[in-house]
Formats: C-alpha cells, structure tokens, sequence
C-alpha cells in the first residue's frame, strides 16, 4: 500500500462534465499528473478521487477541490451532474486531515498572481499596481465575476455573482438588441448574453433586426464568423464588445488596478478575433473614469490549468478555509 506524502496533495477542477485531477507538491502544480475524468463514469466523488489516486499509486492526507457550483454550505450539489455529498462525510471517506471546498471561479482568482506571463495575451495598455485588486470575468456555460485582494502576504478572493447584474445598453444598437432580448426574457442580465447560450440569443436578436428569423449554435456561429460570415462576425463583435464594457463595470466597482482577466472557455478560441475587436474600446469608454480605465491592464488567459493552479495556491492559504 502506498505511504501518504505529507508535501503532496490532492486538486481537482470539477464542472458538470468533467473532472480534472492532479497532485500538488509542495504547492506547486505537478503537471505531469493531471488527468481528466468524465463525471458521468463515476457515481460519485470518493470514486473518481480514489479511481484516481490508484491510477497515481499515492496517497495523500490534504485536498482542495473547486466546484462549478456553490459550495458554502455543509452539502455540495453539482449544478450540472448528479454528484452531491457532505463535506464531513466526504473528508471522512476519503480519510484526509485537510479538505477544502471551493467555487470553480474562486479558483480561476486565486491562480492570478501565479501564472506565468506566457500564459496572458494582453490586449490594450495599461500597467498592474502591485498589491492592487485584480479581477477576473469569464463567459462559459455562464459569466462568472471575481475579485482578488491582497491582505498581508496572502490574496483573498472576493467571490460574487456580477454575471446576473442587469445589462446596461450604451449604443442604439444596444438599444435594439435589449428591446428584442427584454421580450423574451423580461429581465436581461449580462450572463442572458455573455455565455455560450448567450451568444445564441444574441445571434438571434441581431437575425431579428436584419429582417431574418435564424438561429444557429454557439460553436457554429463562432466558425462562420471566423470564416467573415457577416452577421455571424457582427454578432461575435457585439459580444466581444459587451464584454469589455461588463468588465469594465467590474472593474469600477472593485477598483481592480491589479488588472482585469479575462477568462472561461468561449475567448480562448478565438484570441486573435478577440485582440482585434473593440473589446478594449468598449472598456475604456467612460465620462469621468477614462483615464482611470486606461491605466488597467487587460489580459487574456491561455493557461492550460487555471482552476488546479489556484487549488494548488488555496491549500496553503490561511484565508481560505
């Protein structure tokens, strides 16, 4: 039987589909070691964790595991697939002295200031302050929001659900798009648009006001923009550009001169169409702050790992419990 290591330690990313697992040594991402689970192979967590741990042939006493759903309670119910537990149950099934439980976005936070700088594309100008709040935003299956504080020598992430603040419209085009989306909807939050359904009811809209009625999915509205479909481009523009001015709401709010970070799985496949859109035009638009936008730096991720490198940076992290 395997010996416990007491520098190693167990990381997992889970989301409704998969489940990401990997050791951390010394709080250090062991790359090599990473493995991707499907959810639905599993009845539940302690099978895929021990499953896991077999296939490493190593024990381990500490874990943090971040969850794409909410985890402050004493019971954890996946969002999008049928695990559920309780953490004492779980941390006493699989016999760890240490497990923490984290959301899947206060993961992305914590990893911010340990990615390395080849896994950021900036877009824009602007110089971090060091120390300052960062932010993080992501569309995917949803708009997740994020802040990131320094306090004393650790970073203490500020969770929240900006993704379903109410969409605020600046251009007629705006205008338009919100009047057709508010009739379907009744309320319009930013997630009702800068998510991977999102990009759909916004496809849709922008079919609407051209004189059309068509619909398409998101994967296939983004290759045929790529392609110069043209309103399939103006519809993933549109997109590009809410999001510069729902981070840039953010950023105002949270006052993230540490920078703002631009995550999830939809921008990464398109980084090049991204850079070259008026996201960032969109965020520096302002009255009173445009200089204070301008001076914020945006960064595209392209880590491979962002949610296991801020589980690995949560074990050791006294604020995080």
């Amino acid at each position: 039987m395997p010996t416990p290591n007491s520098s190693l330690a167990l990381v997992a990313d889970i989301g409704g589909t998969n489940a990401r697992f990997a050791l951390s040594l010394h709080g250090q991402l062991q790359t090599r070691s990473v493995s991707v689970l499907a959810c639905n192979d599993f009845e539940n967590l302690d099978h895929a964790v021990q499953h896991y741990l077999k296939l490493q042939h190593v024990e381990v006493d500490d874990a943090c595991m971040a969850f794409a759903c909410p985890v402050n309670g004493q019971q954890i119910k996946m969002t999008n697939n049928h695990w559920a537990f309780d953490k004492f149950a779980m941390k006493a099934t699989l016999r760890l002295r240490s497990f923490k439980v984290i959301n899947d976005f206060t993961a992305q936070a914590l990893a911010l200031p340990a990615l390395p700088e080849d896994s950021l594309i900036k877009v824009g100008s602007g110089e971090a302050i060091d120390g300052a709040t960062k932010l993080i935003i992501g569309p995917g299956t949803g708009l997740g929001v994020a802040a990131l504080k320094q306090v004393g020598d650790h970073w203490l992430p500020l969770p929240g659900e900006g993704g379903h603040a109410a969409l605020s419209p600046v251009s007629s085009m705006d205008n338009e798009i919100h009047r057709i989306l508010q009739q379907k909807l009744g309320y319009v939050s930013w997630e009702s648009v800068l998510c991977g359904s999102g990009i759909e009811l916004l496809y849709e809209a922008h079919s609407e006001l051209s004189g059309q009625t068509q619909q398409l999915r998101n994967h296939e509205i983004t290759a045929q923009a790529l392609n110069g479909e043209s309103l399939c481009k103006q519809t993933l523009l549109h997109f590009c550009e809410l999001l510069g001015r729902a981070a840039s709401n953010a950023a105002l709010t949270t006052g993230a001169q540490g920078g703002v970070y631009i995550a999830g799985g939809i921008i990464p496949r398109f980084p090049d169409f991204f850079a070259q859109s008026d996201f960032r035009t969109s965020f520096d638009v302002n009255d009173k702050m445009a200089s204070y936008l301008a001076a914020i730096p945006t960064s595209l991720i392209i880590h491979d790992n962002p949610g296991l490198t801020g589980a690995c940076e949560a074990l050791g992290n006294p604020l995080i419990h």
